[in-house]
């Protein structure tokens, strides 16, 4: 049977919420809330989930870790450790990049390599590459770091030539919000893999900023 769990994305400014439940049917939906999310993130979490079940059923957690807005960000994994202790059920943190490369590779070819990018401060980018393997597994190659743009493209052809593939670069959009049922989806393969993970894990989960 699957367990029911919920996941927050707020890197962005855009609340996106996804629900899975115990026979596997999703739920998503999403707004762009701005710098209006601290004031409105717990009204719509609330009016999102109450159809769907009560807050003491549900199994686990998610959250998209960052990179993101500083503030955004530290949001909704506030939010998220939270609502582990008070619920005493256990959360993943999943990366923001790892996400969208999760989003994107659904429908490419084993193998292929993922490249993505973000918009960071100071003209840097945030940058992360992933390779997709069978079973709908996802390989991170290089972990998610901030550094000069210029950098970033000198690693990825440097990638190019080491693995004798074309890496499709992927530029994060402005609006992530769409990805939060991707977070559930990585949760639940780490899950079967796993098992549950410690239930004390929202004391260690931390935001990544940069």
């Amino acid at each position: 049977m699957n367990r029911k769990g919920l996941a927050l994305h707020t890197t962005t400014g855009e609340l996106g919420v996804a629900f899975v439940d115990n026979q596997g049917k999703y739920y998503c939906q999403s707004w762009d809330l701005g710098r209006d999310l601290a004031n409105q993130l717990q009204v719509k979490l609330q009016e999102f989930i109450a159809p769907l079940c009560l807050w003491s059923d549900l199994d686990f957690l998610v959250v998209a870790i960052g990179p993101g807005s500083y503030t955004s960000t530290r949001i909704g994994v506030v939010t998220a450790k939270t609502l582990a202790q008070q619920l005493n059920i256990p959360v993943y943190g999943i990366s923001t990049l790892e996400t969208l490369a999760w989003n994107q590779a659904i429908n490419k070819p084993e193998n292929s390599l993922l490249a993505i990018e973000m918009r960071a401060n100071n003209e840097d980018v945030y940058g992360g590459i992933y390779q997709k393997k069978s079973n709908d597994l996802l390989i991170k190659i290089l972990a998610d770091e901030q550094l000069k743009k210029q950098k970033w493209m000198e690693i990825v052809s440097k990638y190019q030539v080491k693995f004798e593939e074309k890496i499709e670069v992927i530029f994060a959009p402005d609006k992530l919000g769409f990805t939060a049922k991707n977070l559930l989806e990585i949760a639940e393969i780490k899950i079967n893999c796993e098992g549950i993970i410690n239930i004390d894990s929202w004391q260690t989960l931390q935001p990544f900023y940069n």
